[in-house]
Order: C-alpha cells, then structure tokens, then sequence
C-alpha cells in the first residue's frame, strides 16, 4: 500500500473527523440514544452530546433526529453509521487477527444485506449444525469488500464473472418480477397487462450494486415501451424496500430466488406474468489462496447444494 507522503495523511487527518467523536456517534446510532452511548462508553451524556454537536458542525448535516427519549438517524446519519460501524468491525477484526493470529477454523463470508436477510440467514442454522467446528463470522453490508486484502474468504455477490479478485465457484439464477402485498393485488384486476403495470405505484430500490435492476431497466429488459411511473417511494437498501412493498405500499422488482420465502408465506404475492431473466446470478466467489482451505471447502459444498435445490 503506498501514500502520497505527509501531503497524502494531511489531507486524510483534516478530512476524517476524530476517532472519539465517530466512536460517539457509532455508539449513538448503535443502541438510538445518548444516555445509552454515555453507558457503553463510560463518559457522560452530555460529552457524547458535545462530540455529535461537533461532528454534525464538521460535517454541515445533522445526523440525528432528537426526540424526548431516544434519537433517530437522519439520511445523511444512516449513510455515516453503515460506513463507520463497517470500518470499527473491519478494525476489530484486523486487531484480533494480528494479536491471536488467524484461526484455520474461521471463515469470514461477505455479503449483502439482502441476500443475507431473505435467503441466508434462513438456512444458517443447517450449515451450523453440519459444521458445528467452523467459527462463521458473516460481514452484511452493499459495500463490495476486496478478497485479495483478506477482508473476507467468501464474498456472494450478484453479478457476472469474472470477478477481478476471486473466482466464481457456484452460481444461483435469478429472474424477476413485479410483487406486491396481496391486499394490492387483490385490487387490480385479474389479468394485468404491460401497460397497466407502468401506473402502478412503483417503489424503487437503489442499492450499491449497480448489477441490480432498477425499474427503467426491468421494463426494457420486458419489452415494455413506456416510462414507467415515477417511484413513489425510494430507499438505498433492498431489505427496507421489500418490507414497504409487504406493508402494502407499493410494487418492486421481485427477485425469484431472494424473496421466496414471503412469495411462499403469502407476504408477498406476484403481479402479471410478465419477467425477465438476467445475465448476472448470486455468484459464490473465493479467493485464489482460499480454494484448499477446509472451511471455505465445506461453506462452498453447503451452499452450492442449497443453490440446486432453488433450481
């Protein structure tokens, strides 16, 4: 890794507000409160409260919402916690690792928040109970982490190979569709046409991924010649844009393998019969000096058996 001299860390030291004011906030957005922050970190709340002031004075944007007994994250505040809680658990484990040196046992999977929410976490409780030995740590965030640096063994990711640090090893297909809360589409008549679906109320997700198929792009890839509506709500996260399509307020792209269990359940329910397939999958990609190792072995045979039987 090379630096750009004293220039280079200057300009780092005057962009990166202090350590204790990000430890502050982190604690802050943690656990949604000052008094608790003030708790965890042995001070008082009125010092976190002072380092928050000076932050958001740093960085011109409030960052919380006060409320009477607990604080909520603004948008700017939502962006600043996912990328310092990120950064403090990166830390962590860099520390851990250089004090106790890597244990052969540990495997590190990196993942994004969607996949880990609606098709991973589900079916962890089998890998664990195969491989009861292997210490999984799971690392859910939009943020890609580069394997070459050790930040992770495994990284599943939706895209198409190949991929510049790691090879694609197992892959799960993916089609998409329009879905809804079942009380929406109770109200829509029977046989939805292409053109109706552009006036439905659209709910649109921007995630990190950029492979992720957004609404403009689903109707092309459908052969739908019109400008869709304008989203009537927008979120940065694909989790929080599914939970408001089951809550009834809207449509979103659904994705076949990643939301099966609440199409299963009856959370969610498909629009028309319109869909299209893509050329990116959930690709499993491991770096080139984790292909022997045991646990990247057994994580690998596990989930790419859990793939074909989506299939």
């Amino acid at each position: 890794m090379c630096f750009d001299g004293v220039g280079a860390m200057s300009r780092l030291r005057r962009s990166v507000p202090s350590l204790g004011a990000l430890a502050a906030f982190e604690a802050a957005a943690r656990l949604e409160g000052f008094t608790k922050a003030a708790g965890e970190l042995g001070v008082t709340q009125a010092a976190i409260s002072r380092q928050i002031r000076a932050l958001e004075t740093d960085l011109g944007k409030p960052l919380f919402v006060r409320g009477n007994r607990q604080v909520e994250l603004t948008a700017a505040g939502r962006l600043l916690a996912e990328a310092v809680s990120e950064s403090f658990t990166r830390m962590a484990a860099a520390i851990d690792e250089i004090r106790e040196g890597r244990d052969v046992s540990t495997l590190t999977v990196s993942t994004s928040l969607a996949f880990s929410h609606f098709w991973l976490l589900p079916r962890l409780p089998s890998f664990r109970v195969a491989h009861p030995d292997v210490k999984l740590s799971v690392l859910s965030s939009d943020y890609a982490v580069d394997l070459r640096l050790g930040e992770a063994d495994v990284a599943i990711r939706y895209g198409k190979p190949p991929f510049r640090d790691g090879y694609s090893v197992a892959c799960l297909e993916e089609i998409a569709y329009p879905v809804a809360s079942p009380s929406l589409v109770e109200a829509l008549p029977d046989r939805v046409d292409k053109e109706l679906l552009t006036t439905l109320p659209l709910i649109e997700a921007e995630p990190r991924e950029r492979q992720w198929l957004s609404w403009p792009k689903w109707f092309s890839l459908a052969g739908i010649d019109a400008t869709p509506r304008r989203g009537v709500m927008t979120f940065n996260h694909y989790s929080d844009a599914v939970y408001a399509a089951i809550t009834g307020e809207g449509v979103i792209v659904g994705w076949h393998q990643l939301l099966q269990r609440p199409l299963t359940d009856g959370r969610l329910t498909r629009i028309g019969t319109t869909s299209v397939k893509t050329e990116e999958g959930h690709h499993v990609v491991v770096a080139s000096d984790k292909l022997d190792h045991t646990p990247v072995d057994a994580f690998v045979d596990w989930i790419t058996a859990g793939f074909e039987s989506c299939a």
